[in-house]
C-alpha cells in the first residue's frame, strides 16, 4: 500500500457562522485535554489478560525491533523489487489463506489436517493509530473450512507477539502458543504515524491461547464473550438494549431510545462520505423506517456522545457502539485497544438563526464542517469547509 503524506490542506469557510454552543464545546475540550504520558513500568509488569495465559520461560528468542517484516511480507516485497528491476513495476497479487491476506499473517503452521495461523486485523481496532488486533484462524479439514476468532489482544499494547520465534505454534488441537514480551509505548499515537517508539519492559514469555476460551459465547448471540467486551455489550444478554434485535445483528446494540427530530441528520452523517459537492436534502423518502442489520462487511465504529439524537441512530451501513462520556472515561483503558473512533460533534445552534445548526465530522486524517438547515422539504445539509492532513 502506498500512502501519500501531505501537509494540512483545507478549503471553505466556517467562521462566518457564529455559535456560542460550539465555542463552549471546544473550550471544554481544550481544558480537558491531557498530554501523552508513557505508562509506568510497574503497570506494564502488572498487565493481566483474563482470556489468555502467559508465563515466563528461560530459553527464549530475544525481542528484536529490526525484524519488522514477516516471511509472507518479505516474499511479497521480493517479488515487487524483482518487478522494478525488470522495469515491469507490477504489484504482486494478494494471496490468501482462507479469507485472510497473507500479508497480515504473523505465524502459520500445519499439523496433519489441522492448520492454524495468527494474524493481525483492524476489524475491532483502530488502524489509523496503528492498532492491530490479534486473531487466530483455524481449519480442521486441511483448509476446506475456516474459523476466525478474536483474542482481544492488541499487538504491542503491551504484549508483543514474536512471529519470528522458533517455538511451534500448535500445541494441541485446542491450544496455540507463541513467544511474547511486554513493551511500553514511549511516544504518542498520531494517525498513520509509523514512527512510534517502544521499550522492552520484560522479555521471555510464552503465551498460551486456549481456543475454547476464545470461542466462549455465554448468551449464545453469535458474538464471543471477548468480542462483547470489546463492543461494551452484555455477554449474559443476547439483546443488550432490549429492542428485539440480537446483539450480533444490531447496528446500535447498546441503546434503544426514542428517535428525535434530529436523529436522521446524524444517521445521514454517519453513512455519508466525508465530502459533499453540493447541498443535500434529507427528506423522509430517503430516510425510511427500514431496519438494517449487521453483515460480514459491516464496519464497527465508536461514538462517544451524551446526546439522545446520537444515541437513537440506526445507521444503514455501520455498526455504531455509542458510549456516554462517563462510560468512555471509566472504560478507557491504559492500553490502546479501542474501536475505530469517529468524531461527530453535537449539533451546535447557529447564533441568531432558526433551526440552523453546525456540526463537524472528524475521521482522524481528514474531516469537514457542515451546516444544517430546516426547510419545507426537510433537513438540508451542506459542507462549508474540508480539511486533510
Amino acid at each position: 500500500m502506498l500512502i501519500l503524506f501531505t501537509s494540512s490542506f483545507s478549503f471553505g469557510q466556517v467562521s462566518e457562522y457564529k455559535s456560542k454552543e460550539r465555542d463552549a464545546y471546544y473550550e471544554r475540550l481544550k481544558r480537558e485535554h491531557k498530554e501523552f504520558k508513557p505508562i509506568k513500568k510497574r503497570e506494564v509488569l502488572n498487565f493481566k489478560n483474563r482470556y489468555v495465559d502467559f508465563h515466563r520461560i528461560d530459553d527464549y528468542t530475544p525481542f528484536s525491533d529490526s525484524l519488522y517484516y514477516t516471511p509472507f511480507q518479505l516474499h511479497y516485497f521480493d517479488i515487487f523489487l524483482e518487478s522494478i528491476e525488470g522495469d515491469s513495476m507490477v504489484s504482486p497479487k494478494s494471496e490468501y489463506i482462507g479469507n485472510i491476506d497473507k500479508m497480515r499473517i504473523l505465524k502459520y503452521e500445519k499439523k496433519e489436517q489441522f492448520e492454524a495461523f495468527i494474524y493481525e486485523s483492524s476489524e475491532f481496532d483502530d488502524i489509523f493509530i496503528r492498532e492491530y488486533g490479534i486473531w487466530v484462524a483455524l481449519s480442521y479439514d486441511s483448509g476446506s473450512t475456516w474459523e476466525y476468532l478474536y483474542t482481544g489482544i492488541v499487538q504491542q499494547q503491551p504484549l508483543f507477539l514474536k512471529w519470528y520465534s522458533s517455538v511451534p505454534l500448535i500445541k494441541s488441537n485446542n491450544e496455540l502458543q507463541i513467544e511474547a514480551c511486554l513493551l511500553r509505548q514511549l511516544t504518542p499515537s498520531i494517525y498513520l504515524d509509523f514512527g512510534l517508539t517502544y521499550e522492552v519492559v520484560k522479555d521471555g514469555f510464552l503465551l498460551n491461547i486456549d481456543l475454547n476460551t476464545l470461542r466462549k459465547d455465554t448468551d449464545g448471540d453469535g458474538l464471543t464473550d471477548i468480542v462483547e467486551e470489546k463492543l461494551f455489550t452484555d455477554s449474559n444478554n443476547k439483546d443488550t438494549d432490549g429492542d428485539g434485535i440480537t446483539d450480533n445483528l444490531d447496528l446500535n446494540p447498546r441503546f434503544s431510545v426514542p428517535r428525535t427530530d434530529k436523529t436522521e441528520i446524524l444517521e445521514f452523517a454517519l453513512d455519508m462520505s466525508i465530502k459533499l459537492d453540493s447541498a443535500v436534502n434529507i427528506v423522509s423518502s430517503l430516510v425510511d423506517s427500514k431496519i438494517n442489520f449487521v453483515n460480514d462487511t459491516t464496519e464497527t465504529i465508536l461514538i462517544v456522545s451524551d446526546s439522545p439524537h446520537m444515541q437513537s441512530v440506526q445507521p444503514k451501513s455501520k455498526r455504531v457502539i455509542v458510549l456516554t462520556e462517563m462510560e468512555y472515561n471509566r472504560f478507557n483503558r491504559k492500553y490502546k485497544n479501542r474501536l475505530y473512533r469517529v468524531w461527530i460533534t453535537p449539533l451546535f445552534k447557529v447564533d441568531g438563526e432558526t433551526e440552523t445548526y453546525l456540526f463537524s465530522k472528524d475521521l482522524g486524517i481528514y474531516g469537514g464542517d457542515y451546516i444544517v438547515r430546516k426547510t419545507e422539504r426537510g433537513w438540508e445539509i451542506e459542507m462549508v469547509s474540508y480539511w486533510i492532513s
